[in-house]
């Protein structure tokens, strides 16, 4: 008994030490915060960070901000300076962000490593370019812009790059945004100062001041402004093929879109079983007790704003399997139909060398609706059963509209 309190208050004392470094090591960081003319939030909220709407922002389904650091560059620029997370996009972002006010506002613009290329930056079905100086790469959706931001700002952004050990910037209207700011004061300080020259480049070009654009704003969801963040709404469960079995079915993190007439709801639905386990004790007495099992499934859906004949690619069982002449699509895919001329009438040779390309995740159309098989609720795979769905239904063939008595959509790609 002797030992044992003696390890007690051994685990005790360790753990009071720690907290008492821990304690000095955090008012020291505090005061070297201060002393640079800093301030300091332990408690941000995203409203801190509202403005700023390219990736890492407006990502993911749950998003957070920390240990907001606030003041000017060595160079006079207002800056910000937070632990960034977001989940539900793609694998987990977590990071230390600064965003430096710029003098101007352009459109959003990534330079980055060779190597390196943020997640969610082409969501949207956005048609990206880039261009190359050295090992660096500028990305955004216009060429031009691409070639004038490498041709004002790509020796300051290389030598940038040279002192911090890479190079993860963005153009975020009128921030420019760097991934990976150091916490220590002293680091953080030289990190900025190597941005300064960045933002003295960008705001002193005479071409880029003639692209300005109303800043930006964030918290929606990068690519997609149609998108909007539900909650829960449980009648989507009436709509979709959900399962049914069990009980306290739920919709979580409903996701809703509409655009051109085509209406999304992704979400998580969750809902419980039970069942009985019987156990017997070690004198030999039987006892039973209920077990409650939670269960989840990612629904990705969409309706039409007209009916198909019932067809799935790799989905559900909606009517009898069809073959087509290209043994590799006959591999790579199942297609089901209770209409087998309007199967072979959207399934024709282009039409199957784009799904071979692309690959999406499988799908299935029972009238007005849609529903992907997803094995999460991701938004990156969201954005992709979005773009496939658009981009099969696009491929239809013009007499196909015609036969279902309907117009083509806008997107019709020809």
């Amino acid at each position: 008994m002797h030992t044992f309190w003696l390890v007690v208050g051994a685990v005790v004392a360790v753990a009071a030490l720690t907290g008492v470094i821990y304690a000095l090591r955090r008012q020291h960081y505090l005061n070297e915060v201060r002393e640079l003319g800093w301030s300091h939030d332990s408690n941000p909220t995203l409203a801190e960070v509202s403005d700023l709407g390219t990736p890492p922002f407006s990502m993911g389904l749950r998003r957070s901000i920390d240990e907001l650091v606030a003041g000017t560059t060595p160079g006079g620029f207002p800056f910000r300076v937070f632990e960034y997370d977001y989940t539900g996009a793609g694998p987990k972002y977590s990071g230390r962000v600064a965003a430096v006010q710029l003098p101007i506002s352009l459109p959003a613009v990534f330079v980055c490593d060779a190597g390196h290329e943020r997640v969610g930056i082409a969501l949207g079905g956005q048609e990206l370019v880039q261009a190359a100086d050295g090992d660096l790469r500028a990305i955004a959706d216009d060429a031009g812009l691409v070639q004038e931001v490498l041709a004002s700002a790509g020796g300051t952004i290389a030598a940038f790059a040279r002192a911090a050990g890479r190079a993860d910037l963005s153009v975020d209207g009128s921030q420019l945004v760097a991934c990976g700011a150091p916490k220590d004061p002293d680091d953080l300080k030289a990190f900025l100062a190597g941005l300064d020259p960045v933002v003295h480049a960008l705001a002193g070009s005479a071409s880029l001041a003639a692209r300005q654009v109303p800043p930006s704003v964030g918290s929606g969801f990068y690519g997609h402004p149609d998108w909007q963040f539900v909650g829960g709404d449980d009648s989507v469960l009436d709509v979709y093929p959900t399962s049914r079995e069990g009980y306290g079915h739920r919709v979580e993190d409903l996701i809703r879109g509409l655009r051109d007439g085509i209406r999304l709801d992704a979400f998580t639905h969750t809902w419980k079983t039970d069942h009985t386990v019987t156990e017997t004790d070690s004198e030999g007495h039987t006892h039973t007790r209920t077990v409650t099992d939670h269960h989840s499934e990612a629904v990705c859906g969409f309706i039409l704003p007209f009916a198909l004949p019932s067809i799935s690619l790799n989905g559900r069982r909606v009517g009898e399997k069809v073959r087509f002449e290209s043994t590799d699509f006959n591999d790579a895919f199942t297609v089901r139909t209770d209409n087998a001329r309007f199967a072979s009438d959207v399934i024709h040779p282009r039409m199957m060398e784009w799904l071979l390309a692309r690959r999406p995740y499988g799908w299935s159309v029972t009238g007005s609706v849609v529903d992907f098989e997803v094995p999460r609720h991701d938004l990156l795979l969201v954005d992709a059963c979005e773009e496939a769905l658009r981009g099969w239904l696009g491929r239809f063939p013009r007499f196909v509209w015609q036969d279902l008595g309907l117009q083509p959509p806008p997107f019709l790609v020809e």
